[in-house]
């Protein structure tokens, strides 16, 4: 033992470069808003084992092969260690799997602007310097005398075993950031395999979905918005007018008070809403039909019009669900604000069909970077003229200006929706109706220093969503059926069911208790991923 502590007393710079890969997150996790303080010193024992069991292993090793292992552990780590450090510096959380899962389904485009709205000369000097300092370590690496295994067999083994069961057990490897990272990609990869082989397979299996038959046809739009607060909307009682237009349709639209969203990230709320997925059964994302399967089944032409990418090659998680539309416009690609799917929208509209219609339109939105979302004519808010943004004590000057860009990009919405029930409203011998909502909500400098969505903060602006329905007079009297509260607690995890009763078609796995249209509607607990809704509520109170 006392050869074993003379070598590691030598080796100081293997020390600090296994320190600084494997100890400098959990040292820093204290500042992570989202751990318990058991979770952080779980974090901390873990990466401690591992960085000892590497430290002592390196003494059985040649000094050129030390050199290979550590610029192999630095080319793993150096891309998952900045990116959870940036996350624990700007946004104060340690990523949790949701999060990590939704890295490898992020478009260049997203964070491309992502990267605009965060990225400061501090963060790429603290990237570079970040990577750096561990290249010169490596390079600065003197030789020394290897120890024999035979001589030292039991710690050998001790170490290895250590290194092994950290490896390979998934609650001890999530702790070690950038072997959580490559598990959870591997994961990832396995499953979406499986589901896109698995919905594919399922098309070819009977199942029998029943329709309202009716002389004249239907065309239902539902339209899928992003990052939209509504306590940011006029037609919420918001003090800036951002909706002027919706607000004019006073009681021939429903705007519903208390919707939440089942997510505050994009695709796992697109998997729940196109999907009868729920928290407890995640087999049922595979086991039972998709939105679009239940309308192509019923009878339905189903188109998708989507400002945000989605990939015929199933790239994301959900592509596989979108590309079962029988009509497919992937408008995103010419990068343009969300008024590119109004045209698209009356060319479907003008076409002499006599069929039942269901036409999903998913914008951008109201997503970040927020100057990114509207025509220089919608840039009307002013905090500095109109005095309207509140004064907090984490709102200094260029919060208010985001949140002035905000607005603008929920005036600019407004204009979108509005005319898209226009368009509706232009449409000769059809019913029509309208489902409008956002996928889940952003935060604006509301309870902290912070604006945007991530699921580690999770608070109550960021699930919190609007939602409204318009009907045209025949469709609304011919479903006396319905009922139209807007006040009932709901969130679109049950949206599935909800669009099944406006559209009025029946199936074995239908639940008239999850239709917020349902005279049988039932309230029920509400969470945002893991996270019970009432719980987030109570933490911000």
């Amino acid at each position: 033992m006392k050869e074993v502590l003379e070598i590691l007393k030598k080796k100081k710079l293997q020390f600090f470069f296994l320190f600084y890969i494997l100890l400098l997150v959990p040292i820093l996790s204290p500042i992570a808003e989202n751990l318990s303080f058991i979770d952080k010193i779980a974090v901390f024992i873990v990466c401690g084992l591992l960085f000892a069991s590497i430290w002592i292993l390196s003494l059985f090793i040649s000094s050129k092969s030390e050199k290979i292992i550590y610029s192999v552990l630095l080319t793993l780590s150096i891309i998952p260690g900045s990116i959870y450090l940036a996350y624990l510096l700007f946004a104060h959380v340690l990523l949790e799997q949701n999060s990590v899962t939704s890295l490898f389904e992020t478009n260049p485009e997203e964070s491309r602007e992502f990267v605009a709205h965060y990225l400061s000369v501090w963060v790429i000097a603290g990237v570079l310097i970040y990577a750096a300092i561990p290249i010169v370590m490596i390079c600065s690496m003197k030789s020394f005398k290897r120890l024999k295994i035979k001589n030292h067999r039991a710690l050998f083994i001790l170490s290895i075993a250590i290194i092994l069961s950290i490896v390979s057990f998934n609650r001890l490897s999530r702790s070690v950031y950038f072997i959580n990272i490559y598990k959870t990609f591997i994961s990832y990869k396995i499953r979406t395999t499986h589901e896109k082989s698995a919905i594919r397979e399922r098309q070819q299996i009977d199942y029998t979905v029943n329709s309202q038959q009716d002389s004249v046809p239907r065309t239902i739009v539902v339209v899928i918005g992003e990052s939209l607060n509504k306590h940011h909307m006029g037609l919420y009682g918001y003090q800036r007018q951002t909706t002027p237009l919706l607000s004019t349709y006073k009681d021939s639209i429903t705007v519903y008070k208390d919707v939440v969203s089942p997510q505050v990230h994009t695709i796992p709320v697109m998997r729940s809403l196109l999907s009868m997925l729920e928290r407890e059964h995640s087999d049922y994302f595979t086991e039972k039909p998709s939105l679009y399967e239940l309308f192509n089944r019923a009878g339905y032409e189903t188109y998708l019009i989507s400002n945000q990418e989605f990939s015929e090659e199933c790239k994301s998680s959900y592509d596989i669900l979108l590309t079962l539309a029988k009509k497919k416009y992937n408008v995103a690609v010419y990068k343009q604000h969300d008024d590119i799917v109004l045209p698209v929208l009356d060319k479907i509209l003008a076409e002499n069909n006599k069929e039942n219609r269901l036409i999903l339109i998913h914008l951008i939105g109201n997503h970040m970077a927020y100057e990114f979302r509207y025509p220089k004519e919608y840039i009307k808010f002013s905090h500095k003229k109109d005095n309207l943004v509140s004064s907090k004590p984490f709102r200094d000057e260029k919060a208010k200006k985001t949140i002035d860009k905000y607005d603008n990009s929920v005036l600019y919405n407004d204009y979108v929706i509005n005319n898209i029930i226009l368009s509706l409203k232009k449409l000769k011998g059809q019913d029509a109706a309208m489902i409008y909502f956002s996928d889940h909500a952003e935060e604006l400098y509301d309870y902290r220093e912070f604006a945007g969505h991530a699921y580690e903060k999770a608070s109550p602006t960021m699930c919190e969503i609007p939602f409204m329905v318009w009907l045209s007079p025949s469709y609304l009297n011919k479903r006396s059926d319905l009922i139209f509260d807007e006040e009932r607690p709901y969130s679109t995890q049950d949206f599935i069911y909800s669009l099944s009763d406006l559209a009025g078609i029946n199936y074995i796995d239908y639940n008239d208790s999850r239709s917020l249209f349902s005279k049988q509607f039932t309230p029920k607990e509400r969470f945002v991923g893991d996270k019970k809704y009432l719980d987030i509520l109570e933490k911000f109170e």
